[in-house]
């Protein structure tokens, strides 16, 4: 028989309201264009735009929620973007060492030595041209997408330092060849440092002309002022975003299909980015009401794993600045890292190997928990409960059992006699003193142990190590228009919500804490939120 435990037994917190019928929120009107758009941007100004209020929380609740849907042309097409934008550079990257190399041989200068079979040529350049590749990676040169030229040197510099100083502390003062190896070294690195930015712009210039190169991306927008920045993204190839055409409101434009660079509407924009594989969206938000930024990316963008938002506060490029303005669009980005295939895989990796060692670490823990569960409390050891799960699906979230059997029947008759305490019950399905729950279940909880069977669930795919607290359905309406967002990874064992405060943070907190991790995701915020776990547990903070 299975038991009755509440849907928060987990130290989560749960609504009491369902979703209701859909609602489609009006779109937010749009303000005047800025200045010397483009020929097709002119055309359209002075254009009616819709007026409409924003609406409550209260109805953006209730508002159309689009479930996420794997694209068809994921992985292949993604991976196949990044190697076709990458390589051109990579290639740039390795003719500037031997440049820089062939130049000091023609200088007279030497680091061979005819004793030492390790300055050879063959044994010292592949590591040199390896580590170079390796840093550049790391600082984002590979692909190098919305890269201005100024920040592309600033991080060469970088990368071709660290290279300089790793071979630098390998020479040996004691040797016969230091001296000219010092000298050798120093002009490679200044040669290095000027041919460097040439070597990539001259890269760029080539690659951009190739229809190969690049990543295809939409620009969105209710404004004018998207066809401006479609036109200036087309003078500006280099940066590796390659312009499709304009996602637009068409009544807010007075555009349709007839009209030049106009791709679709805001419904069809998810339907476009897999038709045309574009990755990559920039959103041109004109308006002074920066609040509705993210549920239009959410809503319309959210198959896209890279949304980089312009406004007026960051800068629109027109024509008085679009072929000045080369050192790339000024803004913010929205990503959501964990749709790409890489860190997808580099995630499902960690997950299996942290629960695999967990469960044969624990696994005596796990034994004598057992023991102890049957000898204070009848009924099974481990308790499932439904959850939300990636893609709106529903799992069952394993725990050991902290309740008794009749917990239903207890927690009727508890609240019969205190009354008082309703509130709080209706409030969060919750009560810091909860006669449900077993002695040893107190226990389990103030620790979180109760918690980990659930390394079977990540084993299994179901939940993640790290990510977003599994929700019930009743939770959803809570979501609002983030639920989708929500929906697109693995709900995690621990995560943000989970060490900021457990109980003590606020619905609508918790909901920002999901949506942050989800958009800012890394190896490293993983292992920051995991070591942060091991100090919230010991302390005890907001579990009950």
């Amino acid at each position: 028989m299975p038991v009755s435990e509440d849907v928060t037994s987990d130290h989560g917190q749960t609504g009491s309201h369902r979703t209701h019928a859909p609602v489609v929120d009006p779109p937010v009107a749009a303000t005047s264009p800025v200045d010397r758009l483009s020929e097709s941007a002119i055309m359209l100004r002075g254009t009616l735009r819709r007026q409409s209020r924003t609406p409550k929380y209260g109805e953006r609740v209730r508002g159309r929620v689009q479930m996420p849907e794997p694209r068809n042309d994921g992985s292949r097409e993604y991976l196949r973007q990044v190697v076709l934008t990458s390589l051109p550079l990579l290639a740039a990257d390795l003719l500037l060492l031997a440049f820089a190399i062939s130049m000091c041989g023609l200088m007279g200068l030497q680091w061979l030595n005819p004793a030492d079979p390790s300055s050879q040529l063959i044994v010292w350049y592949p590591a040199v041209a390896t580590s170079f590749i390796l840093i550049n990676c790391v600082l984002g040169l590979y692909p190098g997408t919305r890269l201005g030229a100024v920040d592309e040197i600033r991080r060469l510099v970088t990368s071709l330092t660290m290279v300089a100083l790793i071979n630098a502390v390998r020479l040996r003062p004691t040797s016969d060849h230091f001296s000219g190896r010092v000298v050798f070294l120093a002009c490679a690195f200044a040669i290095a440092l000027l041919a460097a930015p040439v070597f990539r712009s001259l890269t760029r210039k080539w690659a951009s002309k190739r229809t190969w190169w690049g990543f295809p991306t939409l620009i969105c927008g209710d404004d004018a002022a998207a066809f401006g920045v479609h036109q200036w993204l087309a003078d500006n190839r280099r940066l590796g975003l390659r312009s499709l055409g304009v996602i637009t409101d068409p009544h807010a434009l007075e555009v349709d299909r007839e009209t030049t660079d106009f791709l679709g509407s805001w419904s069809e924009a998810r339907s476009i980015a897999e038709r045309d594989h574009a990755f990559w969206a920039i959103f041109v938000d004109t308006s002074d009401d920066g609040s509705r930024i993210m549920t239009r990316v959410e809503e319309n963008l959210g198959n896209v794993p890279h949304v980089f938002v312009v406004s007026k506060v960051t800068g629109i490029p027109d024509h008085w600045n679009r072929h000045e303005m080369n050192e790339g669009l000024a803004g913010f980005q929205i990503d959501q890292v964990l749709q790409l295939p890489i860190p997808a895989m580099v995630k499902r990796a960690t997950d299996l190997l942290v629960a695999g060692a967990a469960a044969v670490m624990l696994a005596p823990l796990f034994l004598g928990l057992s023991i102890a569960i049957k000898l204070t409390s009848p009924g099974p050891i481990f308790y499932g409960h439904e959850r939300v799960g990636r893609g709106n699906t529903r799992f069952k979230a394993w725990k050991f059992r902290t309740m008794v059997s009749n917990a239903d029947k207890v927690i009727h008759d508890y609240l019969d006699k205190h009354p008082e305490l309703r509130e709080e019950w209706e409030r969060d399905h919750k009560l810091k003193n909860d006669p449900r729950v077993t002695a040893l279940g107190k226990w389990m909880r103030k620790w979180s142990i109760d918690e980990l069977p659930q390394v079977w669930n990540v084993i299994r795919g179901d939940m993640s190590v790290v990510g977003p607290r599994p929700i019930v359905e009743d939770e959803i309406v809570k979501y609002g228009e983030h639920f989708e967002t929500f929906c697109s990874v693995l709900p995690g064992m621990t995560g943000l919500w989970q060490v900021c405060g457990r109980n003590d943070t606020t619905y609508g907190e918790r909901v920002q804490l999901d949506v942050y991790y989800i958009h800012h995701w890394s190896p490293w915020l993983d292992c920051y939120l995991l070591a942060r776990t091991v100090k919230t547990v010991l302390f005890t903070r907001g579990a009950y």
